[in-house]
């Protein structure tokens, strides 16, 4: 499911994808730096988009997320932690309910369109279509086979 994610959400820089429409990127690599020097490159670059990595974290769900995890500004914005970091949206979004039944895979895979905006909703536009460019990047349709292979 993150390999789907990423392919919707960072094409083929994958870990070190930084978001298109950034004018001012960091002098490294995302997977080259710290979580400090991700959130200091967001500080003093304003007025542009900042998401970043391989699951366009924005500004926002990464403090979100790094706070939760405990993330150290030390950390390497590494891979790993990019994972980490990913699989605790997949279950923000509702993946244990998924398994347990309790939500349809219809539902799961709209909750995470929510998350990422790469992802289609049912209606096969992005939540957040026209918002810093935002789009589907992938058809709903394509989307549901792929999950529906995930989950058979």
């Amino acid at each position: 499911m993150l390999a789907l994610i990423g392919f919707a959400e960072a094409g083929k820089l994958q870990y070190d994808a930084i978001h298109v429409s950034a004018r001012r990127r960091p002098h490294k690599r995302p997977t080259e730096m710290t979580v400090g020097e991700v959130f200091h490159w967001i500080r003093k670059t304003p007025g542009q988009q900042h998401a970043i990595g391989r699951y366009q974290f924005i500004p926002s769900t990464l403090l979100m997320l790094t706070d939760r995890a405990n993330v150290a500004a030390q950390s390497r914005f590494n891979r790993q932690l990019q994972d980490k970091l990913g699989v605790m949206l997949l279950h923000d979004a509702g993946y244990r309910e998924f398994l347990n039944g309790e939500i349809t895979l219809t539902k799961f895979m709209d909750n995470l369109a929510w998350i990422w905006a790469g992802l289609p909703l049912r209606n096969g536009r992005s939540a957040y279509r026209g918002v810093a460019g935002n789009r589907a990047t992938i058809s709903r349709t394509f989307y549901a086979k792929q999950m529906q292979k995930i989950f058979s």
